[in-house]
Formats: structure tokens, sequence, C-alpha cells
């Protein structure tokens, strides 16, 4: 068994959902991937899946975030 870490491909986005909801138990996550995919500076490069044989079973996405302060952004 070898476990493979990729970017994530559009056809991946149906075993995303059940992998996040079978971590999280709820919708709330897979709904946060699908509109953190809607923005426009979303890079796929950032969404990461565990693959063994060909089967999603892991997912991580990093999004960027802006911090703003009383300095500015």
């Amino acid at each position: 068994m070898t476990m493979t870490i990729r970017s994530e491909r559009t056809s991946d986005h149906a075993a995303i959902a059940v992998v996040n909801h079978a971590a999280f138990r709820q919708e709330a996550e897979a709904v946060l991937v699908e509109r953190i995919r809607a923005q426009g500076d979303f890079d796929s490069r950032l969404s990461l899946v565990a693959e063994i044989d060909g089967r999603v079973v892991g997912h991580i996405l990093f999004s960027p975030i802006h911090i703003e302060t009383d300095d500015g952004r």
C-alpha cells in the first residue's frame, strides 16, 4: 500500500466531499471547500489529496487570508 499526496483535480471534488463529511460528520466543511474554490484567488495546487490505490482518503486545503490591523492590511 503506497500513499500519494498530490494536488486535487476537478474529478476529485465528489471524493473530497465524502472525505470531509466522514471526518467532520456534517456538510459545513464540504460547503466551505466549495466556497473557497469559487473565489477568484483559489489555487488548486494548495488543495491536496492523499490517495491510496487510486482512492482519495484524505484532504487538506490551504487558502490565502488577509490580516487587517489598524495599520492596514
